[in-house]
C-alpha cells in the first residue's frame, strides 16, 4: 500500500449526495504498525496452539477409551477452518468493496476535473440519484424474492398478521366447542393466515416491480437531457461512474444475499 494511495476523507453531505463511501484506506505507517502487531500475534498464537497441541498428546494417552491424537488433531482442525470460512469471505469481500469504492471516487473525481457548471453537476447528481434509487429497490425486490422462495417473512409481517388472530383465541378456547372441532378450526385459522401472509407479500413484490419502472422512466429521461448540456467528454464521465455504481451493488447484493439468509428466521407452513 503507497502512502496517500486513496482519495482521503470528504464530508457526509459530499457522500450522501454522491451515493458513495465517506473514507476508506489508512496512511501507510498506520497499516504498517498494524500489520507488526498481526504478525506478533500471529506467532504468539503459534506457540500457544504448539504448547497446547503437546498437552493434548501428552493427556490422550491417559483416556479411557484411547482415542488417536492424530484423528483428535485433525477433526479440531477441520471444525477451526469451517468456521474461519466466514471470515475469509468476509476478508474478500471487503478487499473487493474498498477497490471499489476507490475506483467510485476516482470516477467522480475525473468528473469533476471537467470542470462542469452547476446545471450539468446537478443533472450529474439526479442521474446518480436515481440510479442509486433503482438499485436500492432492485435490492428490495431480490430480497422479498428469496424469502417468498425460502418462505422466510420479516418479522413486521409476522407481528402484525399474528395480531389478528388475538380476537378469534378467546372464542376458540371456549369449552363448548367440542375438541376435535377445536383443533379443525386452528388449522384452518393457521393456514389462512400464512397464505395471507405470502398473499400479501406477492402484492407487494408488484408495488415494488412497479416503483422500479418508475424510477426507469425517470433515468431514461435524465439521460436524454444530457446531449442538450454536456459534450461527449462529461456524458461518458457521468455514465462511467453510474455504471461503477451498478457494479459495486452487484457485488453488494450479492453478498448481502449470501450472509443475510444464513441466519433469517424461517417461516413454517402448516400445510
Amino acid at each position: 500500500m503507497k502512502e496517500n494511495q486513496w482519495t482521503p476523507r470528504v464530508s457526509k453531505s459530499f457522500a450522501k449526495q454522491h451515493h458513495t463511501c465517506r473514507t476508506y484506506g489508512f496512511a501507510k505507517r498506520q497499516v504498517e504498525k498494524r500489520l507488526q502487531t498481526i504478525t506478533r500475534h500471529f506467532h504468539d498464537s503459534l506457540f500457544e496452539l504448539q504448547q497446547s497441541i503437546t498437552q493434548l498428546e501428552n493427556n490422550v494417552q491417559q483416556w479411557q477409551p484411547y482415542i488417536d491424537p492424530v484423528i483428535l488433531c485433525n477433526a479440531i482442525n477441520t471444525c477451526v477452518q469451517s468456521a474461519q470460512q466466514r471470515l475469509r469471505q468476509q476478508v474478500d469481500y471487503k478487499r473487493k468493496m474498498l477497490t471499489l469504492y476507490s475506483y467510485d471516487r476516482n470516477l467522480i473525481t475525473k468528473f469533476y476535473d471537467f470542470k462542469p457548471n452547476d446545471e450539468q453537476v446537478q443533472l450529474a447528481k439526479q442521474i446518480w440519484q436515481t440510479t442509486a434509487n433503482i438499485l436500492k429497490t432492485e435490492e428490495q425486490e431480490e430480497i422479498l424474492r428469496k424469502r417468498i422462495f425460502l418462505r422466510r417473512l420479516p418479522s413486521a409481517y409476522d407481528k402484525i398478521i399474528n395480531q389478528s388472530l388475538d380476537y378469534v383465541k378467546p372464542m376458540l378456547s371456549n369449552k363448548v366447542i367440542d375438541k376435535d372441532r377445536r383443533a379443525s378450526l386452528v388449522s384452518n385459522y393457521s393456514k389462512t393466515i400464512t397464505q395471507y401472509k405470502f398473499d400479501f407479500m406477492t402484492l407487494t413484490l408488484d408495488t415494488i416491480q412497479n416503483v422500479i419502472r418508475g424510477h426507469q422512466q425517470r433515468l431514461v429521461k435524465l439521460q436524454n437531457k444530457l446531449p442538450q448540456c454536456c459534450n461527449q467528454m462529461l456524458i461518458e464521465a457521468i455514465e462511467n461512474r453510474r455504471q461503477a455504481m451498478e457494479k459495486r451493488h452487484e457485488l453488494y447484493l450479492k453478498h448481502k444475499l449470501h450472509s443475510f439468509f444464513d441466519e433469517a428466521p424461517t417461516a413454517v407452513s402448516n400445510e
